[in-house]
């Protein structure tokens, strides 16, 4: 059966080839060609804090802010700066619903914490997986919600649950990216909850957060310090994108 299915891919792909999602060139089967990928902006060749995912100079694991400002969150992992031709691919499948580009996206996220799995000495591997919540308006509006979306593929390549009840967003906010910094950490006060009952079962658990960008850390760190007021033991931020200022 499984050479059977084996045969019918190969038969399709090469009678419905496919594009590279960037360069238009013809594929089989696949979504993003070798060259293409080979140009995507990857953050881990710079040398990152271990928490917020910043370029530091120093020989250290933390940048300065996150030793004067320690979030509630243990370790990020984040594969990709925010910068073309990711942040266009994350624009189309975010607000256009092209979700072959979120096929992609979430392909390669797995691919990145697969990687870190295997190869990452300090790789604890968590018990649940929470994407962020939408506003339900926000959400309906959208039609979906992206981080659930990567989540699932995060899921499937480590075998690994994927919650999305337990945190709650209670408040619609505005939108975080026309905002401060200041701004932001205000915009998110109380707009986030665990319910009594969901607080079991996030007690004693090693969890990961899972969004698309992280910009200033704003959200991750209130949602984070949230779990660990509920009883995590540890929370991890795992995101596509990263953008390299505050």
């Amino acid at each position: 059966m499984r050479n059977l299915l084996a045969h019918l891919r190969q038969l399709t792909f090469s009678l419905l080839p496919s594009q590279c999602l960037l360069c238009a060139c013809v594929l089989k089967g696949d979504l993003l060609c070798e060259s293409c990928h080979y140009d995507l902006p990857y953050a881990y060749s710079k040398n990152l804090c271990q928490q917020c995912g910043l370029p530091i100079n120093s020989v250290g694991n933390f940048c300065g802010y996150c030793l004067d400002h320690p979030p509630a969150f243990s370790r990020s992992f984040i594969p990709f700066t925010y910068a073309y031709p990711v942040d266009n691919l994350i624009h189309k499948f975010k607000y256009y619903r092209h979700l072959t580009c979120g096929k992609l996206l979430g392909r390669l996220l797995a691919e990145h914490l697969a990687h870190c799995a295997q190869e990452d000495e300090r790789w604890q591997t968590p018990d649940i997986i929470i994407p962020v919540p939408m506003h339900w308006l926000r959400r309906w509006q959208r039609g979906f919600n992206q981080a659930e979306i990567l989540s699932q593929y995060a899921a499937h390549a480590l075998d690994i649950p994927v919650e999305t009840r337990i945190i709650q967003r209670t408040l619609r906010t505005s939108v975080q990216k026309e905002l401060t910094r200041t701004e932001r950490q205000k915009n998110l006060r109380k707009a986030f909850s665990i319910a009594e009952n969901n607080k079991l079962l996030v007690k004693d658990k090693h969890i990961a957060l899972v969004d698309d960008v992280v910009t200033t850390t704003a959200t991750v760190r209130e949602l984070s310090q949230l779990l660990v007021k509920a009883g995590a033991r540890d929370v991890q931020i795992w995101a596509l994108a990263r953008t390299m200022e505050r």
